[in-house]
């Protein structure tokens, strides 16, 4: 593999050419350097919106990987909006758009828009999308806790990892729409751009990686609490005398 010495002037190629070709809209990068989290390993994620007409010769000829280290997605303006769409496919690339800024635009801000629109949970779906986190993460809890009670650590461990997931999409999306980090950038997140609410139920979300009934009990109260302070109880009550149970 070669080294980013090499690959630099791919990048800036790239960049070179979408300040001066009209063909491109709009230039910008992803990924870790788009966050300006890179490190020395870091490729460079680069993605290039040009015009319809231009849209075949562009991808054949920039849509491809140099040594593995610049990474370059070409689109049209369309492409761009569908990418990602809520509810589609691919829409868990959206956290990919956060924290992004458009290096070249030649679309009056309208690229910008799309990207902060793509960053977020859409407005209409935040206290549904809420809900169906909350009762997937429960659901994980009840599904721990009954491996627990039947002596089996290993199966209680697999459940409760899997309602981290849904815990933090719940708590997130409380927060204006905001959408669950990758992995790699949660601490980060936490650090930098702190929830407003629930932030201390975040950062201990990784302690259902080691799950017991107390552990299980206590930050399924201190969810309750905070989701049925913004509207959420339906979906606790809806688990009947089970959430009694699971609240130990």
């Amino acid at each position: 593999m070669s080294d980013h010495a090499t690959e630099r002037p791919r990048y800036f190629e790239l960049l070179e050419l979408a300040e001066t070709q009209s063909e491109v809209l709009a230039f910008w990068l992803t990924g870790s350097r788009g966050k300006a989290r890179e490190t020395a390993a870091s490729d460079y994620d680069c993605v290039l919106i040009v015009r319809d007409e231009a849209f075949e010769t562009w991808r054949t000829r920039h849509a491809k990987r140099a040594h593995g280290l610049t990474d370059c997605s070409v689109m049209t303006m369309d492409g761009l909006r569908a990418h990602a769409a809520w509810g589609g496919a691919d829409a868990w690339d959206r956290y990919s758009f956060t924290h992004v800024r458009v290096l070249v635009d030649r679309t009056e801000g309208l690229c910008q828009q799309i990207i902060d629109e793509k960053a977020r949970v859409p407005d209409l779906e935040i206290a549904g999308f809420v809900d169906r986190s909350l009762d997937h993460y429960l659901n994980q809890t009840y599904r721990a806790l009954k491996c627990l009670r039947d002596g089996l650590p290993l199966a209680a461990r697999l459940e409760a990892a899997e309602a981290i997931a849904p815990m933090l999409d719940a708590l997130f999306a409380l927060n204006g729409g905001r959408l669950r980090p990758f992995y790699k950038y949660l601490a980060w997140e936490l650090t930098e751009h702190p929830l407003s609410s629930g932030q201390a139920l975040a950062l201990q979300a990784p302690a259902l990686l080691d799950p017991d009934p107390k552990t299980l009990g206590r930050l399924l109260r201190d969810t309750e609490l905070l989701f049925r302070a913004a509207s959420h109880g339906p979906v606790f009550d809806a688990w009947g005398d089970d959430l009694a149970w699971m609240r130990g």
